[in-house]
């Protein structure tokens, strides 16, 4: 029996807005809310929410400076936004704090899928933010669940850029895999070859090389799952950046929606009994193409 996803939503997630011009816009969060719940109702799929908690300065030692942390949270300062912003030092944490609330529903069987779309900030390093991303939420959730909880995790990244942040975090954890797939050439401008010995892998895309469109992502997939699947994890967490559509203003994958929903159904078959915890990482179309690809691809690997 098909057990309900649980999606973890704040209606003060809209207010995450760096500026009115920047690409990052929190309207997304609730617009791809508001499209899975209109999706699931029709799939008869049930979705369990719940509210997001803040994360502690504690848990976010696990994985950043202390200093890092008292600057954003203290001071409210960030090099991502300008001058002292208590508003969005406030929602960096509750936007971890719902991956852990997230993570806490799969560690206790409560679902095996569990969404929150503000998480998968894949840029954020250990003392400092990078690519609008303030803490790393996925570093995080893995550190919990391998080191508290002895288990193996599998990330796979298919936002357009490489999760430079939580490769970086996890690299010399034995229990974390990550895989990113992403265009090469842009921002952060890593990502071009793979550690295996550190389970660290990369399918950069090119035109040149790899060629782009649907066909490049779901070729990236499929090399990712027998590598995944020889390692065998207990969690599959998935970095659903929708930057990677046609029309994103930051990026040229050309992938449509139809592609990031073969790619989400080939990861259900290859791990349908792995629970899976899913952020929403980049994507910058808010009100149409960002929003559909998450609630596609959450909707593709509840089944």
């Amino acid at each position: 029996m098909r057990k309900p996803i649980y999606l973890v939503h704040a209606d003060e997630y809209k207010n995450w807005i760096f500026d009115s011009t920047h690409p990052t816009q929190g309207r997304r969060f609730t617009n791809a809310r508001d499209l899975l719940i209109s999706i699931a109702k029709e799939q008869e799929i049930e979705i369990v929410e719940a509210l997001p908690r803040l994360a502690t300065k504690t848990e976010l030692e696990r994985v950043h400076s202390p200093a890092y942390i008292n600057q954003v949270l203290d001071e409210h300062t960030c090099d991502e936004w300008e001058g002292a912003r208590p508003d969005m030092s406030h929602l960096a944490a509750l936007f971890v704090g719902g991956t852990l609330t997230a993570l806490d529903a799969l560690l206790t069987k409560k679902t095996n899928l569990a969404i929150n779309f503000p998480g998968a900030k894949h840029h954020a390093q250990f003392d400092h933010a990078s690519g609008f991303c303030i803490f790393n939420d996925f570093a995080l959730a893995a550190d919990i669940a391998t080191n508290d909880h002895g288990l193996k995790v599998a990330i796979i990244d298919i936002d357009a850029h490489h999760g430079d942040g939580v490769e970086n975090l996890t690299r010399e954890n034995p229990n974390v895999l990550t895989f990113s797939i992403h265009e090469q050439g842009i921002f952060p401008g890593t990502g071009n070859s793979d550690e295996p010995e550190k389970n660290v892998f990369n399918f950069p895309l090119s035109e040149l090389t790899t060629g782009l469109g649907d066909s490049a992502l779901l070729a990236g997939i499929n090399r990712f799952i027998p590598i995944a699947r020889a390692f065998q994890p207990d969690l599959l967490f998935i970095t659903s950046g929708a930057d990677g559509l046609a029309d994103d203003p930051l990026t040229d994958l050309q992938y449509t929606v139809g592609g990031y929903a073969v790619a989400a159904r080939e990861l259900a078959k290859a791990f349908t009994y792995t629970p899976k915890l899913m952020g929403g990482a980049g994507g910058y179309l808010p009100d149409t193409g960002t929003p559909e690809v998450w609630a596609a691809v959450a909707g593709e690997i509840s089944r």
